[in-house]
């Protein structure tokens, strides 16, 4: 609709959508995600915990701003088919489900040569998928993180106008959610009528009605679905291992000793063994 003429009856008001809350409830987990990457012993806990809490919100929030616009359900639907076939996002959830209801999520940890500390998930009582065992803990929710974005992107791409205040205030978007001048007024928070001065273009128009909107950051939405995770401005970078650092034996022992009774002290003992004899048949 670009003509700037009100409707002759009144119908009921358009409602504007955006994905403005799932984004920031991602930001939300980077935040965590940062202090996660600097936190040690309960404190590490703790933040884990945020983590998983912020991190499960992303969808929910997501199926909220969005579960008024015709075809979301349907295309929301596939992708929950491909999320639920995915075994690390399945941990995921599975994780924010036992921090929230059971208790503690299982994970070991151990120094770094150059200071600091490095964490595994343990296999207790949800097996660790392959794609994270011998991972960092910290790397593994970074990864799940951009995997959230990436949604957030698809669905910004899918539903341009329903997901962006700044697409749906141009003459594509008024002319694909069939909205007057009126609900633009509404929307903008500006007085009846403000819209009503000839000689203005519509796409001028609109075009000044977007400085009093918010547009979606999809900056932000870009740059975590690529792996940048931020504090500030710093980006984070996080341990990599190839798998065979001590907490990584002594993570895996601790799967294969689960439910049998086996002291988490002997495991350790055992752990720290084979690592000395590992080191001493490399020296030879």
């Amino acid at each position: 609709m670009n003509s700037r003429d009100y409707p002759s009856q009144i119908a009921m008001t358009h409602l504007f959508t955006t994905l403005r809350h799932p984004v920031e409830k991602l930001r939300e987990a980077e935040h965590f995600l940062g202090r996660l990457a600097f936190a040690g012993g309960l404190e590490f806990q703790f933040e884990l915990n945020a983590f998983l809490s912020a991190s499960r919100s992303v969808t929910f929030l997501l199926q909220c701003a969005m579960a008024k616009v015709p075809g979301f359900a349907d295309w929301y639907g596939a992708q929950q088919t491909s999320m639920k076939s995915d075994a690390a996002m399945r941990f995921f959830v599975e994780l924010r489900n036992i921090s929230q209801k059971q208790g503690p999520v299982s994970f070991v940890g151990g120094s770094l040569q150059n200071g600091g500390w490095t964490y595994r998930f343990v296999g207790r009582p949800h097996a660790v998928p392959e794609d994270l065992v011998g991972k960092d803990i910290c790397a593994c929710c970074a990864s799940h993180l951009s995997k959230l974005a990436r949604l957030l992107a698809e669905c910004a791409n899918e539903f341009p106008f329903q997901s962006c205040p700044g697409r749906a205030f141009t003459v594509e978007g008024m002319n694909a959610l069939k909205y007057d001048w009126r609900d633009a007024e509404e929307a903008a928070g500006l007085p009846p009528g403000y819209t009503q001065v000839s000689g203005i273009p519509a796409a001028e128009m609109l075009r000044l009605l977007r400085r009093e909107i918010e547009p979606l950051d999809t900056k932000t939405i870009e740059r975590i679905g690529k792996g940048d995770m931020r504090v500030g401005e710093a980006s984070l970078s996080f341990h990599q291992s190839n798998g065979d650092d001590l907490v990584d034996a002594l993570a895996s022992r601790m799967d294969a000793t689960d439910g049998n009774g086996t002291h988490p002290r002997d495991v350790f003992l055992s752990s720290i063994l084979t690592r000395i004899d590992e080191i001493e048949r490399e020296g030879h």
